[in-house]
């Protein structure tokens, strides 16, 4: 129909997943809209389906009766390329009876089913409609100033938060992602069913905490590469993966019962290839053994297929129980705080002469010599995530386990658990 193209045109960012099939869209997303002096929230629902049964048919329309008694108004799209339904006139007759403003449009004017039937919709609206093509991009300025008009739009106030922490819980699917993401908001937000997949878009809700503004965002389960074929799957990845860009903190989302998996490593690479800190929720924690309920436990499992990123700090979580939910907040906030830290330069140095004192790097071969590599100094060249700059006597002969060597000192002095650090050598 197009719902989900009309919502990116109108918040002028690609934030639900489009494709030709119908149903696309599972959890309804809001975004802000800003139009000349005003702001108005807007709400992409999930297709109104009827007659379905099943279990997650159940909840999409448990979650579309929300969206449609919390709103103040309603835009009702009709698809001009297909004749009208049965389930058209349900959904008319549904949001007529809640009384609300409607403004009505027809999407896909541009096709020929269209321009040979439009008295049908004509007909069957009664109403004066807004003609669209949201995939073209027309039709889109008549549409919000006929929103200015038909409802009571508020005044764009400029609100001040503090320091905003943007939050984003990845995993594989079914790890139980959307039940904490609802733990975290204090509401139903997320469809939560046993069907892996569920979630499709990203879906951004914000929270605030102890005076600290945080905003989660809750994505699709990302399967390994050569398991995603479907077309709706694979621009779901893609979103997931795009969201690492605005992220500052990674909640990796871990299945207790499976443990760690190939695809969990490729996903905190992703993080960490990006600049961002991870975190790792260890969720179902209630199923478990009592024998596999403890910190050494985990800390081999953890360090064995982490190994690469050195001591990613981790906690046991619960949806269901809604157990350390509040500590996921602190976390979040100590990893934000951590990055942006900016670290004494002389104290830097000292630690820096210290470092390679005590462990000196091997001797590098060149043109028939085995020559010393000789430190000067160190600095900070960025933080958030942490970069740094050593001078050298011969960069290009740098060993990665000696670069390692001093990633983990520095991470360990600093108290970067979970965050990459970068150094980048200069010839001095």
């Amino acid at each position: 129909m197009g719902k989900s193209t009309l919502f990116n045109r109108l918040v002028k960012e690609q934030k639900a997943v489009v494709a030709k099939i119908p149903g696309v869209t599972r959890d309804y997303q809001v975004e802000k809209v800003h139009w000349k002096k005003f702001g108005f929230d807007l709400v992409d629902t999930s297709g109104f389906e009827m007659g379905k049964k099943d279990f997650l048919s159940t909840e999409v329309q448990k979650q579309y009766e929300t969206v449609l008694n919390a709103s103040d108004g309603f835009i009702f799209m009709c698809d001009g390329q297909t004749a009208l339904t049965q389930l058209d006139q349900e959904l008319l007759s549904k949001i007529r009876h809640q009384n609300k403003p409607i403004i009505f449009t027809v999407n896909k004017v541009d096709t020929r089913y269209f321009k040979e039937h439009e008295k049908e919709y004509s007909e069957f609206l009664n109403q004066p409609f807004i003609p669209m093509a949201a995939e073209k991009n027309e039709g889109m300025h008549r549409l919000l100033n006929t929103i200015e008009k038909s409802f009571a739009l508020p005044q764009e106030e400029k609100k001040k938060y503090h320091r905003e922490i943007r939050v984003a819980l990845m995993g594989r699917p079914n790890v139980g992602k959307s039940t904490l993401m609802n733990c975290l908001l204090g509401q139903d937000r997320m469809i939560v069913s046993p069907i892996a997949g569920t979630t499709r878009d990203t879906i951004d809700e914000s929270v605030e905490v102890d005076h600290q503004r945080y905003v989660f965002i809750d994505t699709a389960g990302l399967r390994k590469k050569s398991k995603v074929h479907e077309k709706v799957e694979k621009l779901s990845t893609l979103k997931a993966i795009e969201t690492l860009d605005q992220a500052d903190v990674l909640l990796l989302v871990l299945d207790a019962l499976e443990g760690p998996r190939e695809q969990d490593q490729k996903i905190v690479s992703l993080a960490w290839d990006r600049g961002v800190g991870v975190v790792i929720l260890i969720n179902k924690w209630d199923l478990l053994p009592e024998e596999k309920k403890t910190n050494l436990y985990w800390q081999r499992q953890i360090g064995h297929a982490f190994r690469h990123f050195d001591k990613i700090p981790f906690i046991f979580v619960s949806g269901k129980d809604r157990r350390n939910i509040q500590d996921i907040f602190k976390l979040a906030l100590q990893m934000k705080l951590f990055s942006e830290q900016v670290i004494d330069g002389n104290k830097l140095k000292e630690n820096f002469q210290m470092w390679v004192g005590k462990t000196p790097h091997p001797r590098v071969a060149r043109f028939g010599y085995r020559n010393q590599m000789r430190f000067f100094d160190i600095r900070q060249s960025h933080n958030a995530p942490p970069k740094f700059e050593v001078h050298v006597n011969m960069p290009q002969g740098i060993a990665k386990a000696y670069d390692r060597y001093l990633k983990n000192q520095i991470r360990q002095t600093h108290g970067y658990w979970g965050i990459p650090v970068e150094i980048h050598y200069k010839k001095k």
